[in-house]
């Protein structure tokens, strides 16, 4: 997966160019026809609203029906639904905003990514200071996951990693970090600045039902170069294992078999709630 698409690292494709710097986005997956935890999306979408002092979206219900809508107008059964909202232009407005609403197809790393796994590097991170604007907010600046995107394409990988001033790898661009080391899922705390993200939640859950324990703590690069595996988890990721961090290799250089055994349980959970075993 070499000279990859900033739209599929950054999971952001085309969005209003005139939405203002306190909007607001979600992205997510749809399978077989149907989006994956839309709730879940929406509660985070209206939380972010909230934060930014974003105009409200339309009623919950409105807004789910419209972007169910969205999906089945386009005809795709596989697909990636963005939902921005976009403020009011010019006077304050008493209305809420307005939803602007994109269905894709999916533009996720090829089945060789899964195969071989990817390469990443480890880059300073340029998002705000935690406190500067809380990570949990979807806004619509997104610069410096941008210029992280490019500084990873000149350096001929395929995804970059932040690391805080504290010496803390926090996130990728646009997708949360995971570690295997002796069999336990390790992942950085949200409280050093990163997204808490649905997959990473959603990994949670397969992980206590495979008995993998889970552990929240701060990541170094050592922590990384001497880990048994490490993947990146996103809506369209899922757990896309990554095998060489830096020009070290990781592991044994090929995705490792937690990950697997996560990215499989992922995919049945997905099947069992949108009922696609059914079909």
């Amino acid at each position: 997966m070499r000279e990859p698409s900033p739209a599929l690292l950054n999971g952001q494709g085309p969005l209003p160019s005139h939405w203002g710097s306190n909007g607001c986005f979600e992205t997510m997956r749809a399978y077989h026809g149907r989006i994956f935890r839309l709730e879940q999306h929406l509660d985070r979408l209206e939380a972010s609203a909230r934060f930014l002092g974003t105009p409200p979206p339309p009623p919950r219900r409105q807004l789910a029906a419209q972007l169910l809508e969205a999906l089945a107008r386009s005809g795709l059964r596989e697909a990636v639904v963005r939902v921005a909202l976009i403020p009011p232009q010019g006077r304050r407005s008493a209305r809420g905003s307005q939803p602007s609403i994109v269905v894709q197809p999916i533009q996720a790393p090829p089945p060789s990514a899964y195969r071989r796994g990817i390469r990443v590097a480890v880059v300073p991170a340029r998002p705000p200071r935690i406190g500067a604007i809380s990570p949990q907010a979807k806004y619509s600046a997104r610069l410096g996951s941008v210029l992280a995107v490019q500084e990873a394409q000149l350096r001929g990988v395929d995804e970059a990693l932040f690391m805080a001033a504290e010496g803390f790898v926090t996130e990728s661009t646009a997708s949360n970090l995971g570690v295997i080391r002796d069999g336990a899922l390790e992942t950085p705390p949200c409280s050093l600045g990163l997204l808490s993200g649905i997959t990473r939640d959603v990994l949670f859950e397969v992980a206590a039902g495979l008995q993998v324990p889970v552990r929240e703590v701060p990541l170094t690069r050592y922590e990384l170069y001497t880990a048994d595996e490490v993947f990146l988890s996103s809506t369209l990721k899922e757990a896309l294992p990554v095998t060489w961090i830096d020009g070290r290799r990781i592991g044994t250089g090929r995705p490792g078999p937690v990950t697997q055994r996560l990215g499989r349980a992922f995919r049945r959970l997905v099947e069992r709630e949108l009922g696609m075993g059914r079909r």
